[in-house]
């Protein structure tokens, strides 16, 4: 660890300690797939465990950390880089950890990152897909479900989800207190046809 905190500090880069086990740095676009390569290379994280996005559209920016991790799993640190929203664009490290590709082909689909060398960022998990990509935070859902289902809410069947779930609660409550009664009146009636012991021994 002193041997990579003395790389980095080289490098005019920090290694912030978030937990005992789990280590930060931010780097700059331009320096990171050198970075993540030694990493790799000089100091044993092996495993690519994740390539999450945070879309900071106020800024303009996407926040792409790289969580890598070592052979015994006990060491975590996150790589992490900002970019611009407009034109996002990173290195691929597909050849580093093959893991890479399906993690960068899900990142170009819901978010528009590019992969420069990334041999199939095709469709992933979307099929002929032709709005801006989903997780971004100006992608309107609720106006893409109205687009692509114009008889939402509009038809005479249409149910209000509220008032069928009180329907249901109020209908289960009368059964339960139905089958009380129901058994309450059974009971009564089993007592009547049956009298008790003491009753019997009297006569």
């Amino acid at each position: 660890m002193i041997e990579l905190i003395s790389k980095l500090e080289k490098l005019s880069l920090e290694l912030v300690q978030k937990q005992d086990y789990l280590y930060k740095v931010e780097v700059k676009k331009e320096q990171l797939e050198s970075l993540l390569l030694s990493f790799l290379n000089e100091f044993g994280y092996i495993t690519l465990d994740s390539i999450n996005c945070r879309d900071d559209l106020e800024e303009g920016n996407f926040v792409i950390t790289y969580c890598l991790l070592t052979p015994k799993r006990d060491h975590v640190v996150m790589v992490q880089t900002s970019i611009e929203r407009e034109n996002a664009s990173l290195p691929s490290i597909h050849t580093f950890w093959p893991q890479a590709e399906i993690m960068e082909r899900e990142m170009h689909e819901m978010f528009g990152v590019d992969f420069p060398g990334h041999p199939t960022l095709i469709d992933f998990a979307l099929e002929y897909w032709d709005n801006i990509p989903p997780l971004r935070r100006d992608f309107d859902t609720l106006q893409y479900v109205n687009d692509m289902n114009p008889f939402r809410g509009q038809r005479d069947d249409a149910l209000d989800a509220k008032v069928e779930m009180k329907k249901k609660r109020e209908a289960k409550k009368a059964a339960k207190l139905k089958a009380e009664q129901e058994a309450a009146a059974k009971a009564e009636l089993e007592t009547q046809n049956n009298p008790s012991q003491e009753v019997q021994n009297e006569e």
